[in-house]
């Protein structure tokens, strides 16, 4: 609505005239006025109100479709991806994907949300990533890789705690690894794994993304349980090393997500075979790392 007859003409590029002319027989053949004229202002009727709403309704549902075949045409992809797997992992090894795949566009929303064949196709996502326990009923699993998990820290903290006899930790979690999760599943499920593990918890700390957990940790203010796949490159940098010489334990899975998964060669489906195996490459040797002490 443009409140006059003048403003809606300058809009158009069009003369006052046409728009008037147009209004009129809009409303003759509706059988109804669609606005209320008074003082070179247009005030819309309930009709006028109504036959608004249903344009932009209109308008609405036809964008989106010209979105959707617009991706189609260029291959594009819409891809939902956990805040802390796209800061931490995703970003740096996209352009290992886009050299495989030159022809397929991504783009990528990091966001903490409930995976839902309702969401994907209210918001044009074409594939999830998500990470928790138990698959998702109602959306196509194209792939899952279940995470390896252990406490990390700086190098300066572990080697502070092996100085001291009775050294305590402050423990960083992540509380929310994914929305409706349990909070403290990840160190719950160590320190079930390893009860021999008896170091003494002196203090919490609490996030509610993974990364910053791990960047609280490298700044030296205590232990975090790291996602093999999550720490590759900051054990690669060495700005995190193991806070204990036992073995990583399973954790939850990374679990990519779909509500069309199309044919053999599709898009989403060549997305995530590269992106399992990408995992899985970080995932090796990461765990290498550990293994060897390093």
């Amino acid at each position: 609505m443009h409140g006059s007859i003048t403003a809606a003409a300058k809009r158009q590029s069009v003369t006052q005239g046409a728009v008037s002319q147009r209004i009129l027989r809009l409303e003759g053949r509706l059988g109804t006025p669609l606005f209320l004229r008074k003082n070179g202002r247009l005030t819309p009727t309930a009709a006028g109100e109504a036959l608004t709403e249903a344009m932009n309704d209109v308008a609405e549902t036809l964008n989106g479709a010209l979105s959707r075949f617009d991706r189609v045409q260029r291959r594009s992809l819409v891809i939902s991806c956990l805040p802390s797997l796209a800061t931490e992992w995703l970003v740096p090894h996209l352009e290992g994907f886009y050299k495989a795949a030159p022809e397929i566009e991504l783009f990528i929303r990091a966001e903490l949300s409930v995976p839902s064949r309702e969401r994907m196709q209210d918001e044009g996502i074409d594939l999830i990533i998500g990470y928790q326990r138990e698959p998702v009923p109602d959306l196509h699993e194209l792939a899952s890789l279940q995470e390896m998990i252990i406490p990390v820290c700086s190098r300066e903290y572990r080697g502070a705690m092996l100085d001291r006899a009775e050294a305590t930790i402050t423990c960083l979690h992540d509380d929310v690894p994914w929305l409706g999760g349990p909070r403290d599943f990840e160190w719950r499920e160590w320190q079930a794994a390893n009860p021999s593990w008896k170091a003494r918890i002196g203090g919490d700390r609490h996030f509610n993304l993974a990364h910053l957990a791990y960047h609280a940790a490298l700044c030296g203010q205590g232990m975090a349980m790291g996602r093999a796949v999550l720490i590759n490159r900051l054990m690669e940098r060495g700005e995190l090393v193991a806070a204990t010489d036992l073995a990583p334990v399973p954790g939850a899975s990374y679990r990519i997500l779909t509500h069309r998964p199309g044919p053999a060669r599709s898009p989403v489906r060549s997305f995530a075979a590269w992106l399992v195996a990408e995992m899985e490459q970080s995932q090796r040797r990461t765990v290498a790392m550990l293994l060897d002490g390093s």
